[in-house]
């Protein structure tokens, strides 16, 4: 399950003491898939199901309490999401290019990193030369 619906159960879960109907209600998702997604995120640690107690008949109440976990994951996903990954169109092309030159330089017996070493130590030592030469 995505991590945006990971986010969307928690917000719900801190914002109000909310059971499981509750969260669907709130939601307004497939009892199947709220419940599936609970479970998985009990099993990851970032919500904790308490069972409440109560004298009516019935399945129990369960109640949806973040841990610190869950905290932490809001939090981080918070932060993540006010950052948005922003690619142009001429970006995505050009690492196109530079990952079918890598595959060429391999299938050829070459090790691209190794050829970045060599590029990385030529513009050094162009850059060396140039501010001694300045100061000649």
């Amino acid at each position: 399950m995505s991590l945006d619906q990971r986010a969307q159960i928690l917000e719900t879960a801190i914002s109000t003491a909310c059971g499981v109907r509750d969260l669907i209600q709130a939601l307004e998702w497939k009892t199947s898939r709220v419940v599936s997604l609970l479970r998985e995120m009990n099993k990851e640690k970032l919500i904790d199901l308490r069972q409440v107690t109560y004298s009516r008949r019935g399945r129990p109440k369960k109640n949806i309490i973040c841990t610190p976990l869950g905290l932490e994951f809001l939090e981080t996903y918070r932060k993540l999401k006010m950052k948005p990954l922003r690619a142009r169109k001429e970006d995505i092309e050009h690492a196109v290019r530079d990952a079918l030159y890598a595959s060429r330089l391999v299938a050829n017996g070459h090790s691209p990193f190794q050829i970045f070493m060599e590029l990385n130590t030529i513009a050094h030592n162009i850059k060396v030369s140039s501010e001694t030469s300045e100061t000649i």
